[in-house]
């Protein structure tokens, strides 16, 4: 364990079984061990807050240098803070789309928010709070939040009928907190996943602590939302991207509701090309977090070369930018194909663009 690179780490730090591990033990109490890396590690996949509580279920927490229990405790305590603005802001949001007779859905870290999930949520980093709303109430929704002081953040010029197309309207910035509110229209932007993805949905009602009325996804809908969105739409998979937040989160919920979950049905669920792709994300989590393997999964061929070149990227810069030119490369022709249209509609893209370019290279 010692000789392990960091992500191993901490990645064995987030690890599900909650039982000690005396290899574990012997390398983070080791006075070898490289804590700044493993900061740095856990930091860039945004778990950081997550360790204090993982290792404490695994009773190794007391066994730690007093430096880092202080770091560990202060990280944790700074962001269940901030999940704490983050839950006062969504409940006024859903109070006031409760006055309209809107009841949003919510979708992915803003869950979290709520009691009675999986173990490690309530230090889970949140980057911003994402509700789903019925298609025909999005702008109305929307122009709500901003009566209650919300704003709409400041986007790069966009070709006609791409907003129409995204998922969600313009993002709203809270008046005071660093909050971000996404309001949804569809779960994805991809039309025939969001439409496999929304039609198996099971939503159950519950309520903010008496303040509003919220819908929440089932299960299997939330692991396959959670997959679709980093996987596929974010094009981790074609990166070669690990990304450790997301995935101790499809984990978790998958070890939790192991006894219940139907995995041949939620693979049908997905186009035939993303079922391989999710038996290897389902490998992941097995390599990663220790998650048992479901008995009636189907397993991926691939997921053995796959689980390399994600080690390999994680290791090396040079393949995590190489996969990076190569994610954009797939997507230049489909690009190119549109700047005629974005030149005669938006004549001033190009020059906004021009200028971009050139602030961030000053």
């Amino acid at each position: 364990m010692a000789a392990l690179h960091p992500t191993r780490l901490v990645a064995a730090c987030l690890s599900l079984g909650d039982s000690p591990d005396p290899i574990l033990d012997a390398t983070i109490t080791s006075t070898d061990c490289d804590w700044p890396r493993i900061f740095w590690s856990a930091g860039n996949h945004l778990v950081t807050p997550s360790l204090a509580g993982a290792l404490t279920r695994k009773g190794l927490f007391d066994r730690l240098p007093t430096e880092v229990q202080d770091y560990l405790v202060g990280l944790q305590a700074l962001n269940r803070e901030r999940n704490q603005a983050l839950y006062q802001a969504l409940s006024a949001v859903v109070a006031r789309l409760n006055d309209a007779d809107i009841e949003p859905l919510l979708l992915k870290g803003a869950i979290a928010l709520l009691t009675g999930q999986y173990p490690g949520a309530s230090d889970r980093v949140l980057g911003d709070l994402d509700l789903l709303v019925p298609g025909d109430r999005l702008d109305e929704a929307s122009a709500l939040a901003q009566t209650i002081g919300y704003r709409k953040a400041e986007l790069p010029m966009v070709f006609p009928g791409d907003q129409d197309r995204m998922q969600h309207a313009v993002p709203l910035l809270h008046p005071t907190l660093p909050v971000t509110l996404e309001i949804h229209r569809r779960m994805l932007n991809n039309p025939e996943d969001n439409s496999r993805l929304e039609s198996g949905l099971k939503a159950r009602r519950l309520m903010l602590e008496g303040v509003g009325r919220v819908q929440v996804p089932d299960t299997g809908t939330r692991i396959l939302h959670n997959f679709l969105h980093a996987q596929i739409q974010d094009q981790q998979r074609r990166r070669r991207v690990l990304n450790l937040r997301q995935l101790y989160e499809f984990a978790a919920l998958a070890k939790q509701h192991a006894d219940t979950l139907d995995w041949p049905s939620i693979m049908n669920r997905l186009r035939g090309g993303h079922r391989q792709a999710f038996a290897e994300y389902l490998g992941q989590a097995e390599s990663w977090l220790g998650l048992p393997y479901p008995r009636t999964a189907m397993r991926a061929p691939s997921t053995p070369r796959e689980l390399w070149l994600i080690e390999q990227v994680e290791r090396h810069d040079v393949l995590r930018r190489a996969f990076a030119v190569y994610s954009e490369a797939l997507r230049m022709p489909r690009r190119l194909a549109r700047l005629p249209l974005r030149l005669v509609h938006t004549p001033g893209w190009f020059p906004a663009k021009f200028r971009a370019l050139r602030q961030t290279r000053s």
